[in-house]
């Protein structure tokens, strides 16, 4: 089941690094946060399908998946947002050089 978790949150960790460029990165956070996991799941969808057989066969219902790592995700959201705020601030306050 972490496996599951770990591929999507690398497919919405992608997604959130793609809009930083065109957001913020507080924007990014959030974009993770909310939008991450359907997008994780749309990739996941098209690049390992097959998986969802050992999944099933291992007794993981793909809503238990699915709504396991949308939790997590939601759940680290607000702690990635902090450490966005830190960076952001430390940027400000000139402490990290860009």
């Amino acid at each position: 089941m972490w496996k599951f978790y770990r591929d999507i949150t690398r497919f919405a960790a992608l997604f959130a690094l793609v809009c930083i460029p065109i957001g913020s990165l507080t924007s990014a956070t959030v974009l993770f946060g909310i939008l991450g996991t359907p997008v994780g799941l749309l990739m996941f969808h098209y690049f390992q399908k097959e998986e969802f057989y050992g999944y099933y066969n291992l007794g993981y219902t793909k809503l238990k998946l699915i709504g396991t790592t949308w939790l997590v995700n939601l759940a680290l959201t607000p702690v990635l947002l902090l450490l966005s705020f830190i960076i952001l601030k430390l940027v400000r306050l000139g402490a990290i050089a860009s």
